[in-house]
């Protein structure tokens, strides 16, 4: 197996991560690099840990679009729904049993694989019942969805989904941009729907639009889809509305100049561009006693625990 190679690639998520911190963002993407080996120097290692944690708030998000994903990979295959109640015994199961591995430290045997989560490792004081609390919220999204009528219509014609959570890799004018879409869908018309499932409380309804606009790029150059042929829509499980968001040709040129901008930022700070090689000097902290340290998943690697 070849060696893996530090490469700058594009993402709606690194380019909200550089827009941040700086130095949380040299951690995440350079300073944690190789440290899913476990010989791998101290510091590097420990970044890598901490580059895994999660949140509460996070770890649903993740668990529900799990859910959402395991659903429809099973009609699609071929195989009947699975009742919601049997569903959410067995996400009420796992629910319980990372919490447990995340407070006894067991997760940080194979951290990749396994969900530690930032309340834990920095031994914040969160009450039993925040937890329970969680899992009842995810429990409650995982109903919603059953009963959303976009689930249920995806259910209804299998046939026509074309991807479920597929990484999928692309050049945009010189740089190469990572895109996951939810569910992408044939309408049975010539186009394609997006659908987006959000979990949280609050959401940015401009950042919404610009991750959007970067899987419209996506259809129209890579799958041929013409852009008036795009219909776009974000689901809020956590309150149960649906959002459409226009997806045609200016969104999508907007979001070719969003790639193009962002990539050229993060390439200004690298010390060897052809080489990827980005140094810490170069990616400075946020200054002591900014808020958002308090909450940072790096401020134990960055001295601000």
């Amino acid at each position: 197996m070849a060696d893996l190679v530090n490469e700058l690639v594009w993402s709606h998520s690194r380019s909200k991560a550089f827009a941040g911190c700086k130095r949380a963002y040299w951690f995440n993407y350079y300073g944690s690099w190789g440290g899913w080996d476990a010989a791998a120097p101290t510091d590097v290692r420990d970044a890598y840990v901490q580059k895994k944690l999660t949140t509460r708030a996070m770890w649903t998000g993740t668990v529900v679009h799990q859910v959402a994903e395991d659903a429809l990979r099973r009609v699609r295959d071929g195989d009947a729904p699975r009742p919601v109640e049997q569903v959410v015994a067995a996400v009420r199961n796992r629910a319980r049993r990372e919490i447990a591995e995340s407070l006894d430290g067991s997760w940080l045997a194979r951290p990749a694989r396994r969900v530690g989560f930032r309340e834990h490792y920095y031994q914040e004081d969160v009450p039993p019942e925040s937890w329970e609390a969680a899992i009842l919220e995810i429990e409650r999204q995982a109903h919603v969805l059953w009963e959303h009528r976009l689930f249920r219509r995806l259910q209804a014609v299998p046939g026509r989904i074309r991807e479920l959570e597929d990484l999928r890799r692309f050049p945009v004018d010189g740089v190469d941009v990572y895109v996951a879409l939810d569910v992408l869908v044939d309408d049975g018309r010539g186009g394609v729907v997006i659908l987006d499932w959000k979990t949280g409380d609050n959401h940015d309804g401009a950042d919404i639009a610009a991750q959007l606009g970067v899987y419209g790029l996506y259809a129209t150059q890579q799958l041929g889809v013409p852009a008036d042929r795009i219909v776009a829509m974000h689901v809020n499980l956590r309150h149960d509305t649906e959002t459409r968001h226009p997806v045609g040709a200016a969104e999508i040129e907007a979001a070719r100049s969003t790639i193009a901008t962002s990539t050229a930022s993060m390439r200004e700070r690298l010390a060897d561009v052809a080489g990827n090689l980005a140094l810490p000097e170069a990616h400075p902290p946020l200054p002591v006693g900014d808020p958002a340290c308090a909450t940072c998943t790096f401020r134990g690697i960055c001295g601000r625990r």
